[in-house]
């Protein structure tokens, strides 16, 4: 018998303030946040920010698909795989993001790619991958795509440290989404 990495909390056993971050995304992700005393609703107010950032829903899609390819983070895939077809990606547009083909991509979108890739591998991009981006992105929005890469490389990692398991089926981003206040 295989044993769990870890024990996720069950809403049954969740208290009140629990369940109050568990109804903003009910997931496994959640769920295995909440074994954490105090992130799992920075963490996922977090996540919902760059819903109204500075980058553009398709940008967002495609990076955030591209380092779940890099970090083979199949709940990166599963959740937002939905979001870059709504995005409006098409699945040969996904296939060519995943495998890292950019030739028929315009140089913004390689730009992109380039980036996030040596952020996610490397740890750190490359002055040349840094001033190609320069070239499409304001400053602005060169930090905030990275902190989102960032922010999907650590969901990943924490996610496939503890083997936490996939949800069953889609969870819905209704009450997580930030809204713009304007």
């Amino acid at each position: 018998m295989i044993k769990n990495r870890v024990e996720l909390t069950s809403p049954a056993d969740m208290t009140p303030e629990q369940l109050e971050v568990y109804g903003r995304f009910p997931s496994n992700l959640t769920r295995s946040l909440l074994l954490t005393k105090g992130s799992a609703g920075p963490h996922l107010a977090l996540g919902g920010s760059f819903t109204v950032g500075l980058i553009s829903f398709l940008d967002r899609e495609v990076l955030v698909m591209r380092v779940a390819k890099l970090l083979d983070s199949a709940f990166e895939r599963l959740i937002h795989y939905p979001l870059a077809i709504k995005a409006g990606l098409t699945e040969a547009e996904i296939a060519d993001i995943e495998g890292g083909h950019y030739t028929q991509m315009e140089p913004k979108r390689v730009a992109l790619l380039v980036y996030v890739s040596e952020c996610t591998l490397d740890h750190k991009a490359s002055a040349e991958a840094f001033w190609a981006l320069r070239e499409y992105y304001s400053q602005n929005e060169v930090a905030e795509i990275t902190h989102l890469a960032g922010h999907c490389a650590m969901t990943a990692m924490y996610l496939a440290s503890l083997d936490v398991p996939l949800d069953a089926s889609e969870t819905s981003w209704d009450k997580l989404v930030a809204r713009d206040p304007a």
